[in-house]
């Protein structure tokens, strides 16, 4: 046990098959993330452009996700909704292989991102329900790391089946990722609490527990603090999202550095988060959620302005402070992720958990839908434009939570909330 909590790691008793459902969920996105848009393009003879438009398309239709789930999980729980999510995608991607009709791919694209949105907020209720007192951001960094740890396999496991089988190769990974949210949907069905004890020694109730009374968006949205909270993960979605849909872009084609090089700043960031996010997420337990929130902020504002000053014209410099920066990046992530989840759920009542969570992802899917197009117009614009612009959102951030460091009360900031 002292190693365990030396390492950052929660309680699982009792939990070990949700553990299980994460780790198999992670390992079939793993399969087919790196393909989505060459799978389309390859696989069904779809013109790239066609892919891009599709694509946006499915995740414009997808934004009501968020918040159409929130109340679906406060009055069936989490449990059932994640269920639900898994099955979804079981079909959509099934879907996949039968047919190669763009507006038919539109739906069944569209459909899988709704899953996803419903995916996520109730995977982040579940976890508030089944971790201990005060562990809540470890569990949080422990999906994390199995996530990576997870996608970072089923990559090479669906890079060899490519690699080996072509065109069928692609329908092999599509195929093997609906069988791994069938699998994750039945180890989450047989998943029972009543083995779960917390801290507090309250028994948990069997099945998902839903809230006891409703409320509306109403309620929810008249908590200020909330909506502050709210500001704050929009930017941190587009700080995460720059390492992604931004770093390539700006290493290879704005600063003409050579191809292999975001490969490696990537590889990076996968064996920081891995190895470092649950130790990480112990060593901050006893401060303040926003205070770690502001340093995190300040960090990211450090990565980018390394990222800006690159310059293309000694490679070997270039990728010395693109790696400092990627580290610094690293860090601020692994300060942001389970801090930012942990607070929300802190700040949420329990009968509006779901709700609340649903605004969060709807934070993260806006963002998602800007991201690519304002990344790119500024990149046009300037190579540094776009680091420069996410350094003022955490300055603005920063501010924030300055104002949420003040109004939110104690217990709600630390990891000793009971929620």
């Amino acid at each position: 046990m002292a190693v365990i909590d030396t390492l950052g790691l929660p309680n699982t008793k009792g939990r070990k098959p949700l553990i299980v459902a994460q780790v198999v969920d992670a390992l079939g996105t793993g399969l087919f993330l790196p393909f989505a848009v060459v799978y389309f393009h390859a696989a069904k003879d779809i013109p790239l452009t066609t892919v891009g438009l599709m694509l946006s398309v499915g995740a414009l239709l997808s934004l009501p996700a968020g918040p159409l789930g929130g109340p679906l999980i406060d009055r069936i729980g989490p449990r059932r909704v994640l269920i639900a999510s898994n099955l979804i995608r079981v079909l959509t991607f099934t879907g996949y292989v039968f047919t190669d009709t763009p507006w038919q791919l539109v739906v069944l694209v569209t459909v899988t991102l709704w899953g996803d949105s419903l995916f996520r907020p109730a995977v982040s209720a579940l976890v508030a329900q089944v971790a201990d007192d005060g562990h809540r951001a470890r569990w949080y960094a422990m999906d994390r790391s199995l996530r990576n740890v997870g996608i970072g396999a089923g990559g090479l496991v669906g890079s060899t089946l490519v690699g080996w089988g072509g065109t069928s190769g692609y329908s092999a990974v599509v195929a093997l990722n609906a069988v791994s949210f069938l699998v994750a949907a039945g180890l989450v069905a047989t998943w029972r609490r009543t083995a779960v004890l917390p801290s507090g020694g309250d028994p948990v109730p069997a099945g998902d527990a839903p809230g006891q009374r409703s409320s509306g968006y109403r309620e929810v949205l008249a908590d200020r603090a909330f909506l502050g909270v709210l500001a704050t993960v929009c930017v941190f979605a587009l700080c995460d999202l720059a390492l992604t849909m931004l770093l390539s872009a700006y290493v290879i084609e704005a600063r003409g550095l050579p191809a292999w090089q975001p490969g490696m700043l990537f590889a990076i960031n996968t064996v920081m988060v891995m190895l470092a996010q649950t130790a990480v997420a112990r060593s901050v337990e006893r401060y303040r959620r926003t205070r770690v929130l502001q340093v995190a902020s300040v960090l990211w504002m450090v990565s980018f302005a390394l990222f800006a000053v690159v310059s293309g014209e000694h490679v070997g410099w270039a990728f010395g402070g693109l790696v400092l920066g990627m580290v610094v990046f690293t860090v601020a992530e692994l300060l942001q992720a389970p801090t930012s989840s942990a607070l929300t759920v802190a700040i949420a009542p329990e009968h509006l958990r779901g709700r609340y969570l649903g605004l969060e992802e709807l934070m993260w899917s806006l963002a998602r839908v800007m991201a690519p197009t304002v990344f790119t117009w500024l990149l046009a614009r300037g190579a540094s434009l776009p680091w420069f612009a996410l350094c003022l959102c955490c300055l603005a951030a920063v501010v924030v939570l300055q104002r949420l460091h003040r109004v939110l009360p104690a217990p709600v900031q630390r990891e000793t909330v009971h929620g």
